[in-house]
């Protein structure tokens, strides 16, 4: 028997866990112990629920609804203007100020990826996601990016880069959701 490095992908699994002949794993049992054979089965989790998006997120995503702007909250000890908007500074461990205040709409990419490849419940690829600082803040906000043709990946890596200007576009039906508006170029 030899030693396996830890894994914590299932049950039998771990530090303790032996390579079995044929390929099969044991538990943390002493050798010559009888063990049962671990069986897995496929399966589909669909949960529908209802989230509650809290004070910060519920008054930014309204926000973003009614008023289409992109809000922020600062923070009174460190100044940091923090968007999205949170309750409390997670530097500074202190209650934000309810007195948001308005970033953007333009700001600069800090990290961007896009994909071809399709995920559930995700827009029809090709895609790209941003990460964009808005003008006035301090942090950045994710969000998906239109106005780039993603055929090709190079020159839509160019388009995306680090330091490139985008503006918020919000949509014309907006619902209260992060959805509500996308980042696209200034260019």
């Amino acid at each position: 028997m030899t030693s396996r490095a830890p894994d914590t992908a299932g049950v039998g699994q771990g530090p303790h866990a032996t390579e079995e002949p044929g390929g099969g794993r044991a538990g943390p049992a002493e050798a010559g112990q009888e063990h049962s054979e671990r069986v897995t089965l496929p399966g589909l989790w669909h949960l529908e629920f209802e989230h509650a998006a809290g004070r910060a997120a519920s008054r930014f995503l309204v926000g973003l609804r009614d008023d289409q702007v992109l809000r922020a909250s600062p923070c009174p000890s460190c100044e940091r203007i923090l968007v999205p908007p949170r309750n409390f500074c997670e530097d500074c461990f202190v209650p934000t100020s309810d007195d948001w205040v308005d970033v953007g709409p333009e700001g600069v990419v800090e990290s961007f990826t896009f994909t071809y490849a399709r995920f559930a419940g995700y827009a029809d690829p090709p895609y790209g996601v941003a990460y964009v600082r808005p003008d006035g803040a301090s942090t950045a906000i994710a969000n998906f990016v239109t106005g780039v043709d993603y055929t090709d990946p190079a020159a839509a890596a160019a388009r995306l880069a680090i330091g490139t200007r985008m503006r918020a576009v919000f949509r014309p039906d907006r619902e209260a959701r992060i959805t509500d508006f996308t980042w696209t170029p200034c260019d």
